[in-house]
């Protein structure tokens, strides 16, 4: 069995898995790093017999148009990734011809896409001439799966994993096999009580509303958005949605059992007011205490338009709920205090803080679900820490940190 990892391996982004056994070929994830420009991972193989889809996120999803290109390829995932990874793709090409970039696919190849795609359960077995994959529910966002590939060894592959339920959906499970291949994004890390989390950031926009200010919420529109809804429910703040988020959530809830609990998320979308096109944006400047917007890193998307207005009002806080990755605007933001919109710098002057509302394991959980699988052999991806959790980690079986386009062997 040979795996060989196209992008994702020691880093955060670009995540592709080949995995070749018993003469068949299969891929993981294929995804693209949303900076700018993009970074792609290496050009997937021509002979791939199925392509398995973990989830919607562009640094999983977002190549996926180019294996429509592939003689026969079919690609497996669940309804609700299929759906958001289309809307995610269609954005990524929008973005490129905004920014003026080439795009890696065209429209054509996302509309092939569609007739590749096999809508398989959450629960569900992927059988084709004697390869049997099995999906499970990874936690993360609705509609992440694990893939569990049954060959000569049993390789469960994560991609994203979370272990603690959320508001939005519940925990992954261990999954017993004989090969983990295991993200580790938050090696050597743990995340603070979520409880806790929620309570001050309720507290920060109560604070920032009865002082007269806005609350502006950047937030990634696919699941960061549903928390920060699903957290401020039944709040009482006049809180508007602007963004992708709104498609998002119609795909959702037209998918209640993949929501934790469908009846409470209905519920929380029911008093938020959504900006439904840029016209109606002043009135939520004026009517709205509470923004909740994409993008999420501030790089683009409706929140540079609120922040553009609000910036000089120091009453205004800006609450950041996702990870701003290095060279992003959030992350100027968090390091320097300002950001550029339309390359004009500008330092706002009300507080800025950053809650962790992370859809992913941290360090310990981490540890208990390698453990709890049983797995002989843990490969570690997606993550620029992994040395931390091999640490942890070989004591209990062999650990394997595997580097971009190098082959290896189990």
């Amino acid at each position: 069995m040979e795996l060989r990892f196209l992008g994702g391996a020691s880093e955060v982004g670009s995540l592709g898995l080949v995995l070749r056994d018993q003469g068949r070929t299969l891929l993981f994830d294929y995804g693209l790093t949303p900076t700018d420009p993009p970074t792609y991972p290496r050009p997937a193989p021509t002979n791939v017999d199925a392509a398995f889809l973990s989830h919607a996120h562009l640094d999983h999803s977002g190549m996926t148009p180019v294996l429509s290109r592939l003689p026969k390829t079919r690609l497996v995932a669940t309804p609700v990734t299929i759906a958001v990874a289309d809307l995610l793709t269609k954005d990524a090409l929008k973005v490129a011809r905004l920014e003026g970039y080439l795009a890696p696919y065209a429209p054509s190849d996302i509309h092939a896409l569609r007739a590749r795609f096999l809508a398989t359960d959450r629960h569900g077995t992927f059988r084709h001439h004697g390869l049997e994959v099995q999906l499970t529910p990874a936690g993360h966002i609705p509609g992440a799966t694990m893939a569990l590939y049954r060959g000569a060894r049993d390789v469960l592959f994560t991609g994203d994993l979370q272990t603690i339920p959320t508001r939005l959906v519940g925990g992954a499970e261990p999954v017993e096999c004989d090969v983990l291949v295991m993200e580790s994004t938050y090696a050597g890390r743990e995340h603070p009580d979520r409880r806790e989390t929620e309570r001050r950031f309720r507290d920060k926009v109560a604070e920032t509303v009865e002082r007269g200010g806005k609350a502006i919420i950047p937030a990634f529109a696919v699941g960061r958005a549903q928390e920060v809804l699903l957290t401020l429910a039944h709040s009482g703040f006049r809180t508007y949605l602007d963004g992708m988020a709104r498609a998002v959530n119609e795909i959702y809830l037209a998918a209640p059992e993949y929501l934790a609990d469908a009846r409470r998320f209905r519920q929380a979308l029911e008093g938020v007011h959504v900006v439904e096109h840029p016209g109606e944006r002043r009135r939520a400047l004026e009517d709205g205490e509470v923004i909740v917007t994409t993008g999420g890193m501030l790089d683009g998307g409706p929140v540079l338009y609120y922040v553009g207005e609000l910036y000089r009002d120091p009453r205004t806080a800006i609450l950041l709920t996702g990870y701003q990755v290095e060279g992003s605007n959030g992350r100027q933001l968090l390091e320097e205090g300002t950001l550029t919109i339309d390359e004009t710098t500008i330092r706002p002057l009300g507080e800025v803080q950053k809650y962790d509302f992370s859809a992913h394991a941290g360090h310990g959980d981490l540890v208990r679900f390698a453990k709890d699988s049983g797995a002989r052999t843990v490969v570690l991806m997606h993550g620029d820490h992994r040395e931390a959790l091999r640490e942890a980690l070989e004591p209990f079986c062999e650990v394997v940190l595997p580097e971009n386009g190098r082959p290896f062997s189990l």
